[in-house]
C-alpha cells in the first residue's frame, strides 16, 4: 500500500467505500423486504382464516354447504390462495376450493378450529403461496443493483475528474487560508485535493477551523439555548395560571362542590359557587359559624360534630347526610373530608356531591324490589298450583283414556275367544286391528306422559356405565327373540355423569330402533361405543339396518315424525331422547345413507367431576 501512487490509493479506498456500504445496505434491505413480506402474508393468511372461522359457524352448525358457498368464493378471488378445506366434525369434507395452477412459490398451511356453543363443530384449513411477493421484491432489488452500480460509475468519474486537477498556487493558497484563519473567517472551508506536505497542512488548516467553528456554534446554540429555557419557563408559568383558572371554572361547573373549614370556628372559609344553587341560599351565608347547626338534618348534626371535633391528622371521613334546603327540600348530600394540621390549626378540605336523586332511585329500587318479591312469591305459588293441576288433568286424562280402551281390548278379545268359530276370517282381522289400534294409543297415552314429564324432572346426575345399561337393555331384547341372530359389540367401561333413569330411557329408545331396523338384514349388527372429537368423548349407537334419506334429517327428533311407515312405532322415542340429552346439557345429531344403516351421536358433557377415560372401542361381538 506504500507503494501505491496516491491517485491509485483514492480510488481503491473510494472504490471500497461505496461499494461495501451498497452490498450490505443492499443485503440489509433484502432481508427486511423479505421478513417483511413473509410477516405481511402470514398476517394476511391469518386474517383469512379467521375470517372462514367466523363465515362458518353457521353454514356448519345448521349443515348448510350452500350458504357458506359466497364466503369461500370470496376467499378464492385472492390469487395468493391455492387451497381452502372447510372440514365438519362428522360429516367430514364440508367445503373446498382448490386452485393449483397459482402455485409460484412456497405454500403456507393454517388450519383453524371452529366452534359454536361450547363445542368444537369444523376445522378450516386455508392454503397461501407467497411466490408472487417474492418475486417482486426480487425483482426490485435488481433495479436497485442496477442503480447502485450506475451510482458507482457516475462517481468514480467524477473522482478521476477531480484528481486529475491541480491547486494553482497552493503556498499563496496556504497564506491565504491562514489569514481567513486569524481573521476568524470560519464559515468559508478549506478544500485541498493533496496528500504531500503542502495538502497535509491544508487539512490541519481546516480540521482547526472546524474546530474553532464547532466550538463558536456550540456556545451560539448554548446561549439560543438558554433563552429558549428562559421563554419557555415564561410560557410555562403562564399554563399553569391559565390551567389554574381553567381548573378552578371546571370543578365550579360540576356537581362537584369544593370547600374548605375551619375546624375550630366551625365554619366555612371556603365553598364552591354550586352551593348557591344547591341549597337556593346566598353563598355568604355559608360562611357564618351558625350555617351547620341551622341547616343541617338535626339527625345528622353527630356527624359533623364527629368531623370537626376529633383531633386525629391526617384522617379522611367520608359520610352521607342531609341539609334544610330554602325551599323546605331535604337534599342529600355526600360529604369528603380530609384533615390536615394540629390543634387549632387544623383544617378541612372536601367535596360535597349532591346524591339527592340516588338516595330517591334507592328508596324507589327498595319499594320495586319488595314488590317484585310479592310478585314472584304469588307468581310461584300460581305456577305450584298449576302443575299441581295439570299432573292432575294429566292422571285424569290417563285414567279416563286408559278405562274405555281396557274396554274396548277387553271385549276384543273375549269376542275372538268366545266367537272366534262364528266369525269369518275379515271379522276375526277387524278384531285384531281394533286390539292393535287400542293397544297402540295406550302406548301412545304412556309416552305422552312421559314427554310431560320430561321437562319437569330433576336431573341426578352420578357416575353410571352406559356399556352395563346396553347390555342389559340388549338381553330384555333377546329374551323377547330368543332365536333371532344379531351382532352385539358394546364398548366395556362407558362411564359418564347422568341420571340412570333417563339415560336408560333414551338408550333403550335408540337400541330399540336399531334393533327394530335390521330385523330385515341378512347379518344384523348393532354397536354401542364412544370417539372423541377435539378431546370431547362423543357416544354412539350405530346399526347396519334401512337406514335413512339425510334430507330428512331434520324431522327425526319431532315428536311423531316417522320416516318409515311400515314399521310399528309412534314417533315419540327420539323426541324423549332429545329432550334427556339437552336436559343432560348435551347435543345428539344422527348419520345415515339408505340401506347402509344409520349411527345415532350424543354428547354428555361433565357436571361436577371429570369422565372417566373410556377404553378402545371392541368391535368383536
Amino acid at each position: 500500500m506504500k507503494n501505491l501512487s496516491l491517485r491509485a490509493a483514492l480510488i481503491l479506498a473510494i472504490l471500497a467505500g461505496l461499494l461495501v456500504p451498497a452490498a450490505i445496505n443492499s443485503l440489509v434491505l433484502l432481508n427486511s423486504q423479505l421478513d417483511q413480506a413473509r410477516a405481511q402474508s402470514v398476517r394476511d393468511h391469518q386474517r383469512v382464516a379467521d375470517i372462514l372461522v367466523l363465515g362458518m359457524q353457521e353454514p356448519l352448525w345448521n349443515l348448510s354447504p350452500d350458504a357458506g358457498r359466497p364466503l369461500l368464493d370470496s376467499v378464492m378471488s385472492d390469487d395468493r390462495i391455492i387451497r381452502v378445506t372447510i372440514n365438519d366434525t362428522t360429516l367430514g369434507v364440508f367445503l373446498s376450493a382448490s386452485k393449483p395452477e397459482r402455485r409460484t412459490g412456497h405454500v403456507h398451511t393454517l388450519t383453524r378450529v371452529v366452534s359454536k356453543q361450547g363445542n368444537n363443530i369444523g376445522t378450516v384449513t386455508v392454503e397461501l403461496d407467497d411466490g408472487k411477493e417474492i418475486a417482486a421484491i426480487e425483482q426490485e432489488q435488481h433495479l436497485y443493483v442496477g442503480a447502485v452500480i450506475v451510482q458507482l460509475v457516475i462517481s468514480l468519474g467524477l473522482i478521476l475528474f477531480l484528481l486529475n486537477s491541480r491547486v494553482v498556487k497552493p503556498m499563496a493558497e496556504l497564506s491565504r487560508q491562514s489569514l481567513k484563519l486569524a481573521n476568524r473567517q470560519l464559515d468559508e472551508p478549506f478544500v485541498w485535493h493533496r496528500s504531500d506536505e503542502i495538502g497535509q497542512l491544508g487539512h490541519n488548516l481546516e480540521t482547526t477551523r472546524q474546530s474553532l467553528h464547532a466550538m463558536v456554534e456550540a456556545l451560539e446554540q448554548k446561549n439560543l439555548q438558554l433563552e429558549a429555557d428562559i421563554l419557555s419557563r415564561r410560557q410555562i408559568e403562564s399554563a399553569l395560571r391559565v390551567s389554574q383558572d381553567r381548573y378552578q371554572r371546571l370543578i365550579e361547573s360540576t356537581q362537584v362542590i369544593p370547600w374548605d373549614a375551619n375546624a375550630s370556628e366551625w365554619r366555612f372559609t371556603y365553598i364552591g359557587s354550586q352551593a348557591e344553587k344547591l341549597l337556593g341560599y346566598p353563598l355568604t351565608l355559608w360562611y357564618h359559624e351558625a350555617f351547620l347547626s341551622n341547616y343541617l338534618h338535626p339527625d345528622d348534626r353527630h356527624l359533623a360534630y364527629r368531623l370537626f371535633s376529633e383531633q386525629s391528622t391526617n384522617q379522611e371521613l367520608e359520610f352521607e347526610c342531609r341539609f334544610l334546603a330554602k325551599d323546605g327540600r331535604t337534599v342529600w348530600v355526600l360529604l369528603m373530608a380530609a384533615s390536615r394540621g394540629e390543634g387549632d390549626q387544623r383544617q378541612l378540605q372536601g367535596f360535597m356531591i349532591d346524591i339527592t336523586a340516588r338516595k330517591q332511585a334507592e328508596l324507589e329500587l327498595e319499594q320495586y324490589r319488595n314488590h317484585l318479591e310479592e310478585t314472584v312469591e304469588l307468581r310461584t305459588r300460581a305456577l305450584a298450583t298449576a302443575n299441581h293441576e295439570l299432573d292432575t288433568l294429566s292422571h285424569s286424562i290417563s285414567q279416563d283414556l286408559r278405562g274405555p280402551l281396557r274396554t274396548i281390548d277387553g271385549f276384543s278379545q273375549v269376542l275372538r275367544e268366545d266367537y272366534s268359530d262364528k266369525l269369518d276370517a275379515s271379522a276375526r282381522n277387524y278384531l285384531a286391528r281394533i286390539r292393535s289400534a287400542t293397544q297402540a294409543m295406550a302406548t301412545l297415552i304412556d309416552d305422552l306422559l312421559s314427554l310431560a314429564k320430561l321437562n319437569r324432572s330433576d336431573v341426578r346426575r352420578q357416575l353410571i356405565d352406559l356399556s352395563d345399561i346396553a347390555r342389559e337393555i340388549i338381553e330384555e331384547f333377546q329374551l323377547l327373540q330368543p332365536n333371532r341372530p344379531i351382532e352385539i359389540a358394546i364398548a366395556p367401561a362407558l362411564n359418564v355423569e347422568a341420571d340412570p333413569k333417563l339415560i336408560r330411557i333414551a338408550l333403550y329408545n335408540l337400541l330399540d330402533n336399531a334393533w327394530k331396523f335390521t330385523d330385515k338384514q341378512g347379518h344384523p349388527r348393532i354397536e354401542v361405543g364412544v370417539t372423541h372429537v377435539h378431546g370431547q368423548s362423543v357416544y354412539y349407537v350405530s346399526d347396519n339396518g334401512i337406514g335413512f334419506d339425510m334430507a330428512q334429517a331434520s324431522k327425526l327428533f319431532n315428536p311423531f315424525q316417522r320416516l318409515h311407515s311400515d314399521y310399528s312405532g309412534n314417533g315419540i322415542g327420539l323426541a324423549l331422547v332429545q329432550r334427556i340429552i339437552n336436559r343432560h346439557d348435551g347435543r345428539i345429531w344422527a348419520k345415515s345413507e339408505p340401506g347402509q344403516g344409520a349411527t345415532f351421536y350424543f354428547t354428555l358433557p361433565a357436571h361436577s367431576s371429570p369422565f372417566h377415560a373410556a377404553s378402545p372401542l371392541n368391535l368383536m361381538p
